[in-house]
């Protein structure tokens, strides 16, 4: 961690905890954009000293409420040196650049960049302990090809332990490698519980709309066992035969694949839900074609991306142009780390890569960041809770160090662990450097990580009560080198062939 600096007992003896919070802005107009690019944020300039510089925090003061100072983006919107109120339930009070006079924990971050969590709507978890040393080669047609295949023919293993001890165990590894990479909630974790929010249980705090946990399927059509696609376009009968919970939001896997059976699933789901009227949002869509980006829009279904594994295993991903073109809500997810990302910083930056090279850069970093982020509470009707850093939602944060850049987009193009300097749940601290044990509401069961990834010492919090960290760090079967995670990952693969 750069420079970080703590301001112990002679500023709590001068009163800080009663330090007066308000910012107030040094710069507006034209001169905004010489500061910081917000890449399709608007900017507000609370005061540029906290701009231009590699990351340096003080914590000091006192109080049952929390404030963050930094760079942060809230509901819409880059504060420049402004900052974030959270109270003691955990919620955010106030945003921007004028917070009010209140006694509070104060954590000043000069040079960073504070961000809502990353929700990462697609991984699956306990499939997510290996990767091959080399991506993929061939490419098919619809995923139950590569299933029928060993896995030498098809180049990666892809199955999950089939001891449940195992499985557990690389799954909460797995979840620990998101959290400490800036992801504060996540589907796909099943019914672990460890590091980060997984939707799927959610917690006591969080509510969809109907009240009930997200569901998720990665086999709508029931065709696990058969590896049979469609031949023809799905009828009523078929349709019917699709599972779901009227009242739950509802991910399914949906077109994952080129041909024309991954097309014809697309119109069995939106056939089974049109009646549905919770969220519902298609993992993958990948033989999404223009009449059904109409349907979808007309039914208001959003689609979860995974452009590097999309990519690896069919040379293409979903339709993102005429999605975005018809307005539908993109979020983004890793699927796993055979053919996926290791982290959801790595999955945007694939994304950035084929916006770049194969799509015209038709999405801003705003926009991908929103992928990242509200987008995905959107998606499962979490919108209003997490998401966004605005005033009544949950803290789910991640602290960056923006070393020194003065834009949004080079900020997440380089950021990886090595410069993600904190992350909160809910306002208390999941993982954080050493040096600020003692100051801030942390998560149970924390414990110091002993590996000093990217040569930092980092406090890890929020491991399941039946396993160490310690013990999940020895477990063998988890064959990933988390210290890949530590600096950002090549996008070579991430150009449609």
């Amino acid at each position: 961690m750069k420079r970080i600096l703590l301001l112990f007992a002679a500023l709590l003896v001068s009163g800080c905890g009663q330090l007066n919070s308000n910012i107030q802005p040094t710069i507006a107009g034209s001169e905004v954009s010489e500061v910081f690019d917000g890449a399709g944020y608007p900017v507000e300039v609370c005061d540029a000293s906290y701009v231009g510089k590699s990351a340096n925090c003080a914590l000091y003061g006192s109080g049952s409420s929390q404030i963050i100072r930094g760079n942060v983006i809230s509901d819409g919107k880059l504060y420049l040196g402004g900052g974030l109120l959270i109270g003691s339930d955990g919620r955010i009070k106030a945003a921007g650049c004028n917070l009010p006079q209140e006694a509070a924990i104060i954590l000043d971050c000069h040079g960073s960049l504070i961000s809502a969590g990353f929700i990462n709507l697609h991984e699956h978890i306990d499939f997510s302990y290996q990767q091959p040393l080399h991506p993929p080669t061939l490419k098919w047609k619809h995923r139950h090809e590569w299933r029928r295949l060993s896995a030498d023919q098809r180049g990666f293993d892809g199955d999950a332990p089939k001891d449940n001890v195992i499985k557990t165990e690389v799954s909460e590894r797995a979840m620990l490698r998101h959290a400490l990479s800036g992801s504060t909630a996540i589907s796909g974790a099943k019914n672990y519980r460890a590091f980060l929010r997984n939707l799927k249980l959610l917690d006591g705090q969080l509510g969809t709309p109907s009240g009930n946990p997200i569901k998720d399927k990665t086999f709508p059509l029931n065709d696990l066992e058969s590896m049979q696609w469609l031949t023809a376009p799905c009828d009523a009968t078929q349709s019917n035969t699709i599972e779901f919970d009227k009242d739950s939001p509802y991910i399914p896997h949906v077109g994952e694949g080129t041909n024309d059976g991954a097309r014809f699933e697309v119109d069995c789901v939106l056939d089974a839900i049109k009646n549905k009227t919770t969220p519902n949002a298609f993992i993958h869509g990948v033989a999404i074609d223009d009449a059904q980006t109409e349907r979808l829009k007309t039914q208001q279904v959003s689609v979860v991306v995974s452009p590097r594994s999309n990519l690896q295993l069919y040379g293409a991903t979903a339709p993102l142009a005429k999605l975005k073109a018809a307005g539908i809500n993109l979020a983004m997810g890793t699927d796993w780390s055979p053919s996926g990302s290791l982290s959801e910083l790595d999955e945007a930056r694939c994304l950035a890569r084929y916006n770049r090279d194969g799509l015209n850069s038709i999405f801003s970093w705003s926009d991908i960041h929103r992928m990242m982020t509200e987008n995905g509470a959107k998606a499962v009707g979490l919108q209003g809770q997490i998401g966004k850093l605005a005033v009544g939602e949950y803290a789910d944060i991640v602290i960056l160090d923006s070393a020194g850049l003065r834009s949004l987009g080079e900020v997440l193009e380089n950021s990886a662990l090595k410069e993600t300097i904190a992350v909160f749940i809910g306002g208390r601290a999941a993982s954080f450097p050493s040096a600020w044990v003692g100051w801030l509401p942390v998560l149970d069961i924390c414990a110091p990580d002993p590996r000093d990834l990217c040569s930092q010492q980092r406090m890890v919090c929020g491991a399941n009560a039946q396993r160490t960290l310690t013990q999940l760090l020895q477990q063998s079967t988890y064959t990933i080198d988390d210290a890949k995670i530590c600096t950002p990952q090549p996008t070579d693969d991430c150009v449609a062939i």
